[in-house]
């Protein structure tokens, strides 16, 4: 009894000290920020969206870049600017389906045969597809293309870089979406992957922290809709608590966030509080809440995005 109860007072005093922290560096906007120089880097979805400006910002520091789309054509422009910029020490690409085991296994030998010597320090798990179609009118072949890129890609991809970032070091970045929170219509195989994303997250962090291994970091971004093209046509209710998001701001919170080695953060971070009453609530007056919200906005939604 005497050893839970002291399990239960270390409890609340984590919470106090990590609640007084925070609200520390939320004051004065201090929070500690590591450097990503001379770093091995897989990033996917560089094609197009936030994998392409991720790896722009990222070429800047003598980081070796590994780039990944199932779109050769984007992706190969994307290798080409890179490597005219300078930034990076060497730029790879490479023409993958991250759903595919067998593509990540043939991925992760050639990424082997590029940089023998060095382990991915750094993956950015950033390529994702919606369909926008009501669940009823998804087909089956496209439920599972959703849940093989946006979920299994993510965790093919941790399960190739973690044996090597538990031998030296590494940070896992997850791009997830608000949709991994509350969900909206027109994206049921979407937020069911989102939300895995989210949980695959969390439970690895949980993990980390069981094998007290302080040497790997797991970051999930969870932004609201983003102007990349992906949720082409769709519109805001309420522009200014859940405004559309601009990419290029989205790809320097994602570095940020990395840097400052968050577990998980919420863009835009006002529409946080929002999410708060769900707990008090029963599902149908939370589900009347959410099309208050706006959870409706994939009704205007026009697919353009090749995939």
């Amino acid at each position: 009894m005497t050893s839970r109860l002291c399990e239960i007072a270390g409890f609340f005093t984590t919470w106090f000290l990590n609640l007084a922290l925070e609200t520390f560096y939320a004051i004065f906007r201090c929070r500690p920020r590591k450097q990503i120089c001379g770093e091995n880097i897989l990033i996917t979805g560089t094609g197009q969206g936030l994998g392409k400006l991720l790896a722009h910002r990222l070429a800047r520091d003598n980081n070796t870049l590994h780039c990944v789309d199932i779109n050769t054509a984007l992706n190969e422009k994307t290798g080409a600017e890179l490597r005219r910029e300078g930034g990076a020490s060497t730029v790879f690409t490479y023409t993958c389906d991250v759903g595919s085991l067998e593509g990540v296994r043939e991925l992760g030998k050639q990424i082997r045969e590029n940089t023998p010597d060095r382990h991915v320090s750094y993956l950015f798990n950033v390529a994702g597809i919606v369909m926008g179609k009501l669940f009823s009118e998804e087909t089956e072949e496209e439920m599972e293309k959703v849940i093989k890129v946006n979920l299994l890609g993510p965790m093919y991809l941790q399960k190739m870089v973690l044996p090597d970032m538990f031998r030296y070091s590494g940070h896992i970045v997850n791009v997830s979406s608000l949709a991994g929170i509350t969900p909206g219509s027109k994206m049921a195989s979407y937020a069911a992957s989102k939300f895995a994303v989210r949980g695959l997250s969390q439970s690895l962090q949980l993990e980390l922290d069981l094998l007290n291994t302080h040497n790997v970091k797991v970051t999930c971004v969870l932004p609201h809709v983003t102007k990349t093209g992906l949720f082409n046509n769709v519109k805001a209710k309420w522009p200014l608590f859940f405004p559309l998001l601009e990419p290029d701001w989205v790809a320097d919170q994602i570095l940020v966030a990395t840097k400052e080695e968050r577990d998980q953060v919420v863009l835009p971070k006002m529409a946080l509080p929002f999410f708060l009453p769900e707990h008090l609530m029963s599902l149908k007056v939370w589900r009347a809440y959410s099309q208050l919200m706006g959870s409706d906005l994939m009704d205007t939604f026009v697919k353009i995005r090749p995939e």
